[in-house]
């Protein structure tokens, strides 16, 4: 739970996004304008988009080469994030060897260098995961269709206010990044109504404390004893650890006896 002066920002109290920018705010991904506003719905561009990766996210092993872009000098105050982003492959340059830094990103480059930098891969066939999910899945450029599926599966997608409408090429908003973010992070700050893959069921009151679903196990309590359960309620691993901790990597650490 995050919290965080709701009064902080002047503009966004009755903002779809606010649960998620507070998380940002807390975690001073995301800052505030000297005016007291937080501007959700500014754009966010390509350098503040660096920044914000930089700030927000576990620091990659860089897998490639530095670049020097011509249109982003030693002093500029997102040069550090950017050699960053580049080098971590979240974001890449253009042709010509610039960056870009001043121009407004898009939904679905914003998306795609969330995925390209976290690795994340398609598991099934990306056209039929978009075209499942999304009316507008034909506005969806070629380069991005196997990373728009990819962040669908790993449902850090958010479509506000029609789960079903991904708008890739508008410009993303300072609200949205916040909400990418917290996905990304798992925070849990955005309702499922706006996340696309995130299937909703229904799992009646039977335990005594319950976890979110991670790699699809929930970690919950009954009879004083910590066990797992699928999306369906059923127990995977009976309630047996004194302890337990969510899954990882297809491991958990628990402690019995």
């Amino acid at each position: 739970m995050f919290m965080v002066n709701e009064s902080i920002f002047s503009d966004i109290q009755n903002h779809w996004a606010k649960t998620s920018i507070l998380a940002a705010a807390k975690l001073n991904i995301l800052k505030g304008y000297p005016d007291g506003t937080f501007r959700p719905d500014a754009p966010v561009n390509r350098a503040e988009f660096a920044a914000i990766i930089y700030t927000a996210l576990p620091k990659q092993p860089s897998s490639r080469p530095g670049m020097t872009f011509i249109d982003v000098p030693v002093n500029h105050w997102a040069a550090g994030a950017i050699a960053s982003a580049y080098q971590t492959n979240y974001l890449s340059g253009y042709p010509n060897r610039t960056f870009k830094p001043n121009q407004a990103i898009p939904r679905v480059q914003a998306l795609t260098a969330l995925v390209s930098g976290l690795n994340y891969r398609v598991a099934g066939e990306a056209i039929a995961t978009l075209k499942k999910y999304y009316t507008d899945f034909g506005q969806i450029p070629s380069y991005a269709m196997n990373a728009m599926a990819a962040a669908t599966e790993n449902h850090i997608v958010v479509n506000y206010p029609d789960i079903r409408r991904l708008q890739p090429n508008q410009n993303a908003t300072r609200g949205e990044i916040a909400t990418f973010i917290c996905r990304v992070l798992k925070i849990p700050t955005v309702p499922a109504q706006y996340i696309p893959g995130l299937e909703l069921f229904v799992i009646p009151p039977q335990f005594d404390a319950a976890d979110p679903f991670v790699e699809e196990l929930a970690r919950v309590k009954k009879d004083n004893r910590w066990g797992y359960i699928d999306k369906t309620g059923k127990f995977i691993i009976p309630p047996q650890f004194n302890e337990a901790n969510a899954f990882v990597e297809g491991l958990a650490v628990v402690r019995e006896g």
